[in-house]
């Protein structure tokens, strides 16, 4: 009887380890799926519109910056640069292991949006930079941002 019992108690304990084993999806594999607004704040994956390049998230080829939970998401020339709030790291792990896997993003980014190349995260542009590369978009330079 206690042999028996022996054999059961190490098959339970070897099949209890063989489960934590068990491959489980690391945490940067798994991906909420796509907000509501896909537009309201970055996300990660496929068919996202937003791009994570040196340090800084731009949606559809514009910066974008996080203003504070009362203005939200919006292109850096949509309100003052004081209101700027620079959320720690988005996404943290997420955005970097889906980005490698996913090089085509920002190599699609570099060619279609080739005035952003030389961007590092916090640098400043003008009025006339963003009248050139992307007229037609918020509601002005720093005078808010009404989505369309």
């Amino acid at each position: 009887m206690k042999k028996i019992f022996l054999v059961l108690m190490t098959a339970v304990l070897l099949a209890g380890g063989a489960l934590a084993l068990t491959p489980a999806p690391s945490y940067a594999q798994v991906y909420p799926p796509p907000p509501a607004d896909i537009h309201a704040s970055p996300w990660v994956g496929d068919d996202t519109p937003w791009v994570y390049y040196n340090g800084d998230w731009f949606l559809d080829g514009v910066l974008y910056y996080f203003f504070g939970p009362k203005y939200g998401w919006a292109p850096y020339y949509a309100y003052g640069p004081s209101f700027i709030v620079r959320p720690n790291n988005w996404y943290g792990s997420r955005w970097s292991s889906w980005y490698r896997g996913h090089p085509n993003y920002h190599a699609g980014f570099k060619q279609q949006y080739p005035h952003y190349v030389a961007h590092q995260q916090g640098r400043v542009y003008t009025q006339k930079f963003y009248e050139q590369h992307h007229s037609g978009q918020g509601g002005g330079w720093h005078k808010g941002f009404e989505r369309h």
